[in-house]
């Protein structure tokens, strides 16, 4: 139980009290992306292997000195992070670069230069794509340190560094510009205030039984400080799983809530919306999502047919509006700054459109904004006039101001930045978050942006990245003569450019060419290709009278007309129907991509992403012709080839070659002995350790009413271990080897018990009783079944197997 735990000042403290209390207990479970495949961390396994990595950093890091942390979502990241915690040295969270290409490095290389790490840890299998970073060269390079390879004995050596509040924990860079990185300092303080709010805001508190659910990047504040160290803090356990293994098959992320009785999860708003249009209705059927009470959205604007679309479609699962949760935060603040109250759902306001535009909240027809929840316990969100840093009151738009505890230390060796977005005033810190917004009855509402950033699939954009990429990109482009800003895409957030294009350029390109050769740099710099296109007469560009670019005024004069556009995308022609290639192959792919992206048809020479693919659709791509075509297929295949003709014939490449084929499953002998599967031989062990322990038992009960027909009942079950093998497995070891013997039959029986005239309590307690009994994998069977009698026409059903055959997902 979590109130077992007093308040820690650092995680360090919070994960060794979980080990040293209730070291068994599982702190996080890993589902691996090859399905049934997963890894299971109880505390004590995470607090040695934190120890380990400790040891190996304290032995070539300084207290203080940096590592930039390098693995794809999953225990060795965890591991890696916290090892760098209990070393006291400051963790930087990265991601590994996806391919050799320039742009996919630009960031980590700037991350690398701004943070000047002493080590860059990955594991063994990263190492040598790492090694061919033009950074890592010289002789100040980072070394390299893979922490699958260090000896576990090395955890004897650690010793606890001596942490205070104001030690920098790690840095956490902003997911924006590239060119001038921003590393968040959160200090070990910031860490525990933040964590404690988010426990209170979901209502951990108060409900220890809770489990908590995530797919989002580990790398990201939301998913570092929400999804992983926040159920470590609490003591509840977690469900990991990476970004890739939902976005191929967004039902993962409800299945996984099902399965294993989530009540704490979320994302962006684009994850719903993703939901609502990927999980079909035959999938309902198998979701349970009535434990489900926490639905945080984040990191993107919330939009209200997103929850209302998500809400209308998984009631029949048992999910309750009620339990969406607003979360307002940003790295700067740590992470959580504004939340809705448990239960509550999230509300909603409509606006009069006039006074709206002169910047005051009244009720009335307009836009609708959807609550951001209130300000956390021990901090403070106000709204300031962002001109004359006036504080506002209620009701009226101006930039949103946070302070208390949780908001960091200011950034990374970068006093200029720190001074302009930390500021003093009334004697304490506050964060100008940049954002826009207005305060109502207590609650936080967000309008807009100061600044010009967009915020793209819950990434942020930098629009100066992207306008500084075209430049360099596009030889014909005059400097400042580009903008990017934010349009409305079909409800959601996209990429508008407008671009001054020279008489002379006119004349010598067509205006498809040069919309086309735009479209495609920015696809290949974000992988999201621009929903508009203006290329503009010269002088066109809304500016200042010192001659600032105007980003929003782009977006405003092209709805308004007032812009000097010659020529645009879309256009009413855009969706003009192609002829594809004979190809059977390539035939296949297009109907793939016709689907996922809705369109029309698909030509030869199209491209992925300006056809309207972008990263979440590359990876259901990739997932499905892999299950179609049998293959193990690369994401990076698709943004390597992305023309319909160069993807075909790269996949027709990997089917020649034969070496990422899964291949046919082939039967095995069933008269032998066969290996255990890693799950199985996990729990194989713990109960050859404890053989009289339930811990593993999985229980369920159905109350029936009505006349019984106990034949059928016993001939069903019968029927179902006739049906799975798994019910008629048991487990044993054979020279050393631990292995599984599938009998090709097996008896059942149903166990009977009276229990007429026993009170509710007293049944309760003989169910209880029941699901505790151990199971003897060597003997079996693993599935028992009780049918108890309350009177003539009222029974209950009791059936208990054993985890190393069956799962929640069976139970259902």
């Amino acid at each position: 139980m979590t109130d077992a735990f007093e308040l820690p000042h650092s995680l360090v403290q919070a994960l060794a009290q979980r080990a040293a209390q209730t070291p068994e207990r599982i702190a996080l479970r890993f589902l691996a992306d090859a399905p049934g495949e997963q890894a299971v961390l109880s505390y004590r396994d995470l607090d040695q292997r934190a120890r380990t990595i400790a040891a190996a950093l304290q032995a070539r890091a300084g207290f203080g000195e940096r590592a930039v942390l390098l693995f794809p979502s999953g225990p060795d990241y965890v591991a890696a992070f916290f090892g760098c915690l209990y070393a006291g040295v400051i963790a930087v969270p990265a991601y590994p670069p996806e391919s050799s290409r320039q742009h996919h490095q630009e960031r980590l290389l700037s991350i690398i230069d701004d943070a000047e790490p002493r080590l860059l840890l990955t594991v063994e299998a990263l190492s040598d794509s790492l090694q061919g970073l033009e950074a890592l060269a010289g002789a100040s390079a980072p070394g390299l340190l893979a922490v699958d390879r260090l000896d576990p004995q090395l955890a004897e050596q650690w010793r606890e560094p001596e942490l205070t509040g104001n030690d920098i924990a790690f840095l956490q860079y902003t997911s924006g510009s590239t060119a001038l990185p921003k590393g968040v300092q959160v200090s070990h303080g910031n860490l525990v205030a933040n964590e404690q709010l988010i426990r209170q805001g979901f209502g951990i508190d108060l409900n220890p039984d809770d489990v908590i659910v995530s797919w989002l990047p580990l790398y990201h504040d939301m998913g570092l400080i929400g999804g992983l160290l926040q159920p470590i803090f609490s003591g509840v356990p977690c469900v990991l799983m990476s970004p890739g293994y939902f976005l191929a098959r967004p039902l993962r992320w409800l299945q996984a809530i099902s399965e294993y009785g989530g009540t704490i999860s979320g994302g962006p708003d684009f994850a719903y919306r993703l939901c609502s249009e990927r999980v079909s209705e035959a999938a309902l059927a198998g979701l349970d999502l009535s434990r489900w009470r926490v639905a945080y959205s984040g990191s993107e604007p919330i939009r209200q047919d997103s929850l209302d679309t998500f809400a209308e479609k998984f009631a029949a699962c048992g999910f309750d509006a009620s339990s969406f949760f607003a979360s307002y935060g940003l790295a700067e603040a740590t992470l959580f700054v504004s939340g809705s109250r448990r239960g509550q759902g999230i509300g909603a306001l409509e606006l009069d459109a006039e006074a709206f535009a002169a910047n005051r909240a009244e009720p009335g027809k307009g836009s609708i904004l959807m609550s951001c929840g209130y300000p956390q316990p021990g901090h403070a969100v106000r709204i300031v006039e962002p001109q004359q840093l006036q504080v506002l009151a209620d009701n009226q738009v101006g930039e949103i101001w946070a302070g208390g505890p949780s908001i960091a230390l200011g950034y990374w060796r970068n006093p200029e930045a720190s001074a302009r977005t930390f500021v003093e005033m009334d004697g304490q810190t506050w964060l100008r978050t940049g954002d826009l917004g207005f305060m109502r009855d207590g609650e936080v509402f967000v309008t807009g942006r100061l600044k010009d950033m967009l915020i793209v699939r819950g990434q942020n954009l930098y629009p100066q990245d992207l306008e500084k990429t075209l430049e360099r990109e596009v030889e014909m482009l005059r400097k400042g003569r580009v903008a990017v800003f934010a349009v409305d895409d079909q409800g959601e957030e996209g990429i508008g450019v407008a671009v001054e294009i020279s008489r002379n350029v006119q004349k010598a390109h067509t205006p498809e060419a040069l919309i086309n050769t735009l479209r495609r740099v920015i696809a290949d710099a974000c992988r999201q290709a621009p929903a508009v296109v203006l290329l503009l007469n010269p002088g066109a560009l809304p500016k200042t009278s010192s001659g600032k670019l105007q980003r929003s005024a782009c977006r405003l004069r092209m709805n308004d007309g007032s812009l000097d556009i010659y020529a645009r995308f879309p256009t009413a022609q855009t969706a003009q129907g192609h002829v594809l290639a004979s190809d059977d192959l390539q035939a296949r792919i297009a109907g793939i991509w016709r689907e996922l992206l809705k369109v029309e048809a698909v030509a030869a020479d199209d491209h992925f992403l300006l056809l309207g693919g972008n990263s979440i659709a590359a990876t259901q791509v990739t997932a499905r012709l892999g299950d179609e075509l049998g293959l193990q297929l690369s994401l990076r295949t698709l943004f390597e080839a992305p023309t319909l003709a160069e993807y075909s014939a790269a996949v027709a490449a990997i089917v020649a070659e034969g070496g990422s084929t899964v291949g046919v499953i082939r039967n095995q002998d069933r008269d032998q002995a066969l290996p255990q599967s890693l799950a199985q031989n996990r729990l194989w062990l713990l109960w050859q350790l404890e053989p009289q322990s339930a811990a593993y038992n999985i229980p369920a009960g159905l109350h029936l009413r009505g006349e019984l027909d106990e034949a059928a009942l016993q001939a069903s079950f019968q029927a179902l271990v006739a049906r799975h093998e798994s019910l008629r497995t048991l487990f044993d070891e054979v020279d050393g080897q631990a292995v599984q013997r599938i009998l090709p039959s097996q008896s059942f029986s149903l166990r009977h018990l009276d229990l007429d005239g026993l009170s509710p309590a007293e049944v309760a307690a003989r169910r209880e009783d029941e699901a505790q009994q151990p199971f003897d994998l060597r003997q079996g069977p693993l599935l028992r079944v009780t049918l108890a009698r309350l009177d003539d026409e009222e029974h209950q059903l009791w059936v208990t197997l054993h985890h190393i055959v069956a799962d929640g997902w069976s139970l259902n």
